[in-house]
């Protein structure tokens, strides 16, 4: 299973303290506007920011927090007296749909960091869009992105079969899937057993592709830091003017 340190919510990272008064602010004058006729209300600059940049995280926790739920069946999978290898094609199917969803949703949390237009970011070629922009004046944010790229990317190729309708299996998944199917006389052989342990194994992956993701997007996180307090300095420097006495 995935340890401890590695299921806690992104939005808990650190660098995200700084944002959580203007995100508190924006959530507050949302929640006065519920139920009444507004689509809209007043916002400062600031609380946008947050919002936007919260939002990204959240969709980050949200894709992590299916890959769990992921993890969590294929291991109660090879705990099962006679494990189904439909159903363990099922999960892991899902699960390689799901995680290289990560690199996009990663250029949109540096994109929106950063302020760029979302057209660009999410249209066709965003990805390109947002790496070009950091590349020479904030390599460590663009070097921390490049690592949650390769952290998945060797299931892009089994993420581009399933999306041309081609089912995934491997040698072992296709031998349970005859055995089953076919209702093959296996001589004694605990098939069942080797069932299990395959898909264990699967769920070793899948846990440890998890931390390694978890790691790179708090590594994200860490090298966005610095924008994040931007913010809060201009906020509170054009606070210190708004009280200022005027002069004569």
């Amino acid at each position: 299973m995935i340890p401890k340190e590695h299921r806690w919510d992104l939005t808990d990272h650190p660098s995200l303290h700084i944002l959580r008064p203007f995100i508190t602010s924006y959530l507050k004058k949302g929640l006065a506007e519920i139920g009444s006729e507004n689509k809209t209300f007043p916002a400062s600059a600031a609380e946008i920011y947050a919002a936007g940049v919260c939002e990204r995280v959240s969709e980050l926790d949200n894709a992590l927090a299916a890959l769990r739920l992921t993890l969590d069946f294929v291991m109660d999978l090879g705990k099962e007296p006679k494990p189904d290898p439909d159903i363990y094609r099922y999960h892991y199917e899902s699960f390689v749909l799901r995680v290289i969803g990560f690199v996009d949703r990663a250029h949109r949390l540096v994109g929106t960091s950063f302020v760029m237009p979302m057209k660009k970011v999410e249209g066709i070629g965003g990805n390109a869009f947002v790496r070009k922009q950091i590349v020479a004046d904030h390599p460590h944010v663009h070097a921390a992105l490049l690592a949650v790229s390769d952290a998945v990317d060797s299931y892009k190729g089994p993420r581009n079969e399933l999306i041309h309708a081609t089912s995934f299996s491997s040698r072992e998944l296709g031998l349970f899937t005859s055995i089953k199917h076919l209702g093959i006389d296996t001589d004694g052989l605990n098939t069942d057993e080797l069932a299990r342990h395959h898909f264990s194994k699967g769920g070793i992956e899948i846990a440890v592709t998890i931390a390694k993701l978890v790691e790179t997007l708090k590594a994200l996180l860490d090298a966005l830091t610095p924008l994040f307090e931007i913010v809060h300095q201009h906020v509170q420097i054009e606070g210190v003017k708004e009280s200022a006495p005027k002069g004569p």
